[in-house]
């Protein structure tokens, strides 16, 4: 009997993450996409980066930088697509650019006393950190970079993803020699987690291991009974003689990452106003967000609450409850972000060899 409610169970599970979209499988932009950024967006769009382009540093260069100074240098470039406006007729769903623009978070405290989170999408604005943890056998600098979007907005009849607040997130694992491994890109509510690993740790993982496991694409995906795999979503190609950020696209409306590439090739946009610069912040400064017209400072996350931000509330989260699901396309903080329907922590070291199949010394 056990055995039935088992298959019936994952079988429900399988269904409702088609559903909302959590758990699937899209195509991934190639290296064309580099030469012609905003049409691999949709043609409506802008890119995000962090000032003037930085000079490549070289390896032996790299290995000496600070912490700091590595989440400066790669800084991603995020390609945002725009969704249609109501200037366009043909879609049945609209919705502003500002739905697609990423901000700085802040806070407004409601008639009642409630906080709830504001994005300021006329200050650019991405949160890092700098994580010094260790991974295997030795340290890494982790770099994570934070998105937030005023809004979510609905894109089809049944959208339960539809809320205020959105989010993204990129990860940069780091080499001893401050030269990235891989990416992981992910939302602050844990949906739509993606791999993308470095060229040089496929073919070192082919050399270990031959092919790929049945039903993978690459040698670094591993499958694992009874638990949702991790989908290795592409191969960045970074020249391994002068590593820089890479270039993140996201589409307009769902905001899942479509794309990431090696900014080596990349072609600005020429288009008026296609280039916004954003600001690095520390991620610090999502605990003393501004409240509008009190002259006071808060977390943007509800302390008493697992860290999920305030007035991001989904109705997702009634659906996937019966399954255990803790407040399902509730943005959170880093440190509180649960992957796979709950099934693992995104802080936990042990992820790496557990749902991947590295090469030895990789970590």
């Amino acid at each position: 009997m056990r055995s039935r409610h088992v298959k019936v169970g994952w079988f429900v599970l399988v269904t409702m993450a088609a559903a909302a979209g959590c758990n699937v499988t899209w195509p991934m932009l190639g290296p064309d996409a580099l030469s012609r950024p905003l049409a691999a967006v949709g043609d409506q769009g802008v890119a995000y980066a962090m000032g003037q382009p930085r000079p490549p540093l070289s390896p032996a260069q790299l290995a000496t930088v600070a912490p700091r100074d590595l989440a400066m240098y790669y800084a991603p470039i995020y390609v945002q697509g725009y969704g249609p406006t109501h200037e366009h007729k043909d879609s049945p769903y609209h919705w502003s650019h500002d739905d697609d623009s990423i901000g700085r978070a802040t806070l407004e405290r409601k008639s009642n006393g409630k906080l709830v989170t504001r994005i300021d999408v006329a200050q650019p604005t991405v949160y890092v950190i700098e994580d010094q943890r260790r991974l295997g056998d030795h340290e890494h600098l982790q770099l994570t970079y934070v998105v937030w979007y005023p809004r979510r907005p609905r894109t089809k009849k049944i959208d339960i993803e539809a809320a205020d607040i959105d989010s993204g997130v990129v990860r940069i694992t780091l080499d001893r020699n401050h030269q990235p491994i891989m990416y992981e890109t992910v939302l602050a509510c844990g949906c739509y987690h993606k791999v993308f690993v470095e060229a040089r740790v496929e073919a070192a993982a082919r050399a270990a291991f031959g092919q790929p496991e049945s039903g993978k694409k690459f040698v670094v995906e591993k499958s694992t009974p009874h638990k949702i795999d991790w989908e290795v979503a592409g191969v960045v190609d970074t020249p391994p003689d002068h590593p820089g950020p890479p270039v993140v696209f996201v589409s307009g409306g769902e905001h899942r990452v479509v794309g990431l590439l090696p900014s080596a090739g990349f072609q600005w946009p020429r288009e008026a106003g296609a280039v916004r610069p954003y600001r690095l912040a520390a991620y610090d400064e999502l605990t003393a967000a501004p409240i509008a017209d009190s002259g006071e400072t808060a977390a943007i996350f509800n302390h008493a609450n697992d860290e999920q931000v305030w007035g991001a509330d989904r109705l997702e989260r009634f659906i996937f409850m019966w399954i255990g699901t803790d407040d399902a396309g509730h943005p959170r903080r880093d440190d509180q972000i649960l992957l796979h329907f709950d099934q693992s922590r995104w802080k936990d070291p042990e992820n790496y060899h557990r749902y991947l199949r590295l090469p030895p010394g990789v970590l």
